[in-house]
């Protein structure tokens, strides 16, 4: 689900036609950050338990 999520915000933020406004894109930005975290920590627990 986190890469899916992280691979839709960053397609959404480079292919926007006009900027986004300052709040939105401080959001996406976040929701980027915490997929990107989810992801890695997945990726390290999935990784631990073999």
């Amino acid at each position: 689900m986190s890469a899916v999520t992280s691979g839709w915000l960053i397609y959404d933020m480079t292919s926007a036609t006009e900027a986004p406004r300052q709040a939105l894109a401080v959001l996406q930005y976040c929701l980027l950050t915490l997929a990107l975290v989810a992801l890695v920590g997945s990726v390290l627990m999935y990784a631990t338990e073999k």
